[in-house]
């Protein structure tokens, strides 16, 4: 089964664009060079997903039996949201109620939209693409929009449910909350405040009284404007997501003295948006920080290798995680860590798991053996957080004791200690809540390499998530992934079941066991909440 896209212009959609021909934001390197064209020509046909002509009748069988599974799991959990949420944001689960999260238009109808498609739930698609015709953006619920989360949740899940189903209600209502969005970049610097209010058009950092945000939520915007842009023929949603990248380097460099940011490549998580200036000197690939690096590779790859800047910046970023971001445990793996200037911090969270799949993509894109293998290394460190586990889920963060380093051993607590001895790690947020970072990045290096112990450890959370997350109803968290169900019966459940469970979580799952042309990594690339656009529309600088 091949999913196809829809062309604009077969639904008569009239593109036109009134910019001059002058360069985009990004489109040049910080040298001022385009990109190369025998080098784009190269990476235009460069293909990177696994040939899987090889597959046995055997292994194809237990590929459809656990797709189908899932599936059927995804169905099991929709259930749930249908007799007692739909239409919410959101599911609590056990209590059996809808709960209002992201302005009340349905985030998990939304986010689920591309998950319902490629798995041929075409009944269920068409009933969530009548709410979604009825969805009144200007009624925000009574709740500040949180900007990061709308143009990832809802943004993202509009434009790829129009790529999927070429159904133009779905670009409609991505212009018109984009549109609404815009006010967050009217700010002296155009950087985006974190809350909007969508009535009045007034933003405000989610820290009241102060104009604070993080890197993630200024640089998570480029993907889903430059595909706006593209599809609308209207610049100005890219212009906004690139001059944040232009702000933010002409504001800070590692060779200004006053600056906290020191490393070239790592940026600091905390930043003010009216100075434009970052006000901590923390760097970290984990929570605040994660999307935007993902958005430096993967809007590059979904401009069709134009946005040259981006590749530029991803490069230098890669390198500096390698020699300053990561550290070998005291039992064999490189894990990422927090880097605060020349002090490196053995902590790891969860988020970090985005980072095998998205280096291992870039690295095949640009032949990089070297940075493959970075990928390969770090996705072995986080899939053993999850190994070690009795639920054979990963707690939300972890300690570690870098090798060789006895200081790590000795700041823990006693139990932290203990848990070290027993698994290698300290827990730190002992608990799992249905994330999907991990299963992401064992998708993404199943479809690169063909190797099927990363399908099948994919399959092996799936169980775990059965034993541990599953209860009437639907799924929800668990509260210490030591522990297993299947001995002790479920406990200490988080009743926590958000709209990525159903758009990424079981996405990622799903595809991995489903046919390999289904959203194939050499047609399509995700965004940071997995929704899928389309490769090599055509791109050459202008819209």
């Amino acid at each position: 089964m091949k999913v196809q896209l829809v062309s604009a212009w077969i639904l008569g959609l009239t593109l036109a664009s009134t910019q001059a021909m002058q360069p985009l934001g990004g489109v040049l390197d910080r040298q001022g060079n385009p990109a190369n064209r025998q080098q784009l020509d190269a990476l235009r046909s460069r293909t990177v997903q696994h040939d899987f002509s090889d597959e046995t009748a055997e292994q194809r069988q237990t590929r459809h039996a656990r797709a189908e599974a899932i599936k059927n799991g995804f169905m099991y959990a929709w259930g749930g949201y249908k007799k007692y949420a739909y239409g919410a944001d959101e599911i609590d689960v056990i209590k059996r109620a809808p709960k209002t999260t992201r302005n009340g238009w349905g985030a998990t109808i939304v986010d689920a939209l591309d998950t319902m498609w490629v798995m041929g739930l075409k009944d269920e698609f068409a009933r969530a693409q009548q709410h979604v015709v009825n969805i009144d953006f200007h009624n925000d619920g009574g709740q500040l929009a949180k900007v990061f989360e709308t143009n990832i949740r809802y943004l993202g899940g509009l434009l790829s449910g129009f790529e999927l189903s070429g159904d133009a209600v779905f670009l409609s209502k991505a212009v018109e909350l984009a549109d609404l969005l815009m006010p967050a970049f009217d700010t002296p610097l155009g950087l985006p405040w974190q809350m909007l209010n969508i009535t009045t058009g007034v933003g405000s950092s989610e820290t009241e009284g102060t104009s604070a945000t993080n890197l993630a939520e200024i640089g998570t915007y480029q993907m889903e404007f430059f595909r706006l842009s593209q599809h609308t023929g209207n610049a100005t949603y890219h212009e906004a997501a690139q001059r944040v990248i232009t702000v933010m380097l002409e504001r800070n460099s590692p060779h200004d003295p006053t600056s906290l940011y020191t490393i070239p490549g790592m940026y600091p998580l905390d930043f003010d948006m009216l100075s434009g200036r970052f006000t901590g000197s923390a760097a970290y690939w984990g929570g605040g920080g994660d999307s935007f690096y993902e958005y430096l590779a993967k809007t590059w790859i979904l401009s069709d290798f134009m946005l040259h800047r981006n590749l530029d910046l991803w490069r230098e970023s890669v390198q500096a995680l390698r020699e300053y971001g990561t550290a070998e445990s005291s039992d064999g793996f490189l894990f990422p860590g927090f880097v605060d200037g020349a002090k490196f911090y053995p902590y790891v969270d969860t988020f970090t798991n985005f980072v095998p799949g998205t280096l291992g993509l870039a690295s095949k894109l640009v032949g990089s053996d070297t940075y493959f293998a970075l990928a390969e290394q770090l996705l072995e460190a986080g899939f053993s957080v999850f190994d070690k586990m009795a639920s054979s889920l990963g707690a939300e963060a972890v300690r570690f004791v870098r090798k060789n380093v006895g200081s790590d051993y000795l700041q823990l607590s006693a139990q932290g200690r203990a848990q070290v001895e027993r698994y290698g790690i300290a827990l730190e947020r002992p608990y799992y809540v249905l994330r999907p970072e991990l299963i992401e990045s064992l998708f993404v290096m199943y479809r690169l390499t063909g190797k099927q112990e990363y399908a099948d450890r994919v399959w092996g959370i799936w169980q775990g998530m059965q034993r541990n997350c599953r209860v009437e109803n639907g799924y929800v968290g668990t509260g210490n992934v030591t522990v297993d169900a299947a001995t002790t019966g479920v406990h200490n459940a988080i009743d926590s079941t958000e709209s990525f469970f159903f758009g990424e979580t079981f996405k990622y799952m799903y595809l991995t066991f489903a046919d390999h042309d289904v959203i194939s990594l050499d047609e399509w690339v995700f965004t940071t909440e997995a929704h899928p656009l389309k490769r090599g529309l055509v791109f050459d600088g202008v819209f």
